[in-house]
């Protein structure tokens, strides 16, 4: 998980990967935040919170000219207003950021159970876990995953690994790891999955174990692996290493989106495949198909919350580039 506190080495938008972002923010500013919100609660958490997002708005550009090229592509897909100011627009998805910032804390302090989310399509990963099969989560940077740490007090045997890529917010998740307590949740620092993790992770599948990956960021040390999807009438990249290790590991794939509520949160499953053996010849295909779906998946929630998605970064970029030989590719 990420830091909303970052600055661009570069401050142009450019094809700089979301990856080589570095913190700009503090570990004692984090920690003055932390007990801003102890304090005084979300309150006091949004006042502290809101010169600190406005001073990232104003002196970040490239964030910036990422999120209004982001609205843009949306007005042009009808699915926000084009009557408002679009430099607004953008500052309230900073501001969307903020809160989910918020929601974090709340999460990692207790604050938010499962009182406060409702559940859609339950019934599949549960039935999964009466019958001890494991399968691979598709997370995305839409709403707040966060949300998703109470769901191992709804089901003491769950047990999931989340992998990420956290080394450009080593201050964040230090930060992070002293705040949350024992639980069946694993962050696993990845950036790049190598047959020795694929064998790992497959273990952890047989033993009814779930796997989380982001499905809707490309790869770190292999940013050319990638297969387009249509995404909001454009084609845009989305990394092909959950696919491909769902499909060699044949394992079920599960969307899952945390999304806000009228009473606080709703944590969406969605099935993208069954386990299912796929010949070699076919597989690109098959990952082409499940890459598709799921973009649809992602564009259907974004266009329902647009300022949820957070990727400050030109996400479209990489398909203006041819990329390598796919069937070449590592995961």
């Amino acid at each position: 998980m990420s830091s909303p506190l970052i600055k661009p080495k570069a401050d142009k938008l450019s094809g700089t990967h979301w990856a080589q972002l570095s913190e700009a923010g503090a570990l004692t500013g984090m920690r003055l935040m932390i007990f801003a919100y102890r304090l005084g609660g979300r309150p006091l958490f949004r006042i502290c919170l809101f010169p600190v997002i406005l001073y990232y708005f104003l002196f970040r550009g490239q964030a910036r000219r990422s999120s209004i090229s982001y609205l843009r592509i949306l007005r042009t897909a009808g699915a926000i207003s084009s009557t408002s100011w679009i430099g607004f627009q953008s500052f309230a998805h900073f501001w969307s950021f903020a809160n989910a910032l918020i929601d974090k804390f709340a999460v990692w302090m207790g604050n938010i159970t499962m009182q406060n989310i409702d559940i859609i399509g339950c019934e599949l990963p549960d039935k999964m876990l009466a019958e001890g099969e494991g399968g691979v989560l598709l997370m995305s940077h839409l709403g707040n995953f966060e949300i998703c740490r109470c769901l191992s007090t709804r089901n003491p045997n769950l047990k999931l690994t989340v992998l990420m890529h956290t080394r450009h917010a080593e201050k964040f998740n230090h930060l992070l790891n002293q705040q949350i307590g024992d639980n069946n949740i694993e962050i696993l620092q990845v950036t790049e999955i190598t047959p020795a993790t694929a064998m790992v992770l497959s273990e952890r599948i047989e033993r009814g174990e779930f796997i989380a990956i982001a499905g809707d960021r490309i790869a770190v040390n292999h940013p050319e692996n990638w297969v387009s999807v249509n995404f909001f009438g454009q084609p845009a990249p989305l990394p092909m290493g959950p696919f491909t290790l769902t499909t060699i590991l044949q394992a079920r794939l599960i969307s899952v989106f945390c999304l806000p509520a009228a009473n606080g949160y709703k944590v969406i499953f969605e099935q993208l495949s069954a386990p299912l053996k796929v010949p070699r010849k076919m597989r690109q295909v098959h990952i082409q198909s499940q890459a598709q779906t799921y973009a649809n998946q992602l564009e259907f929630h974004c266009r329902q919350f647009p300022l949820q998605w957070f990727n400050f970064f030109d996400f479209w970029l990489p398909s203006r580039v041819t990329p390598m030989d796919n069937e070449n590719s590592k995961l």
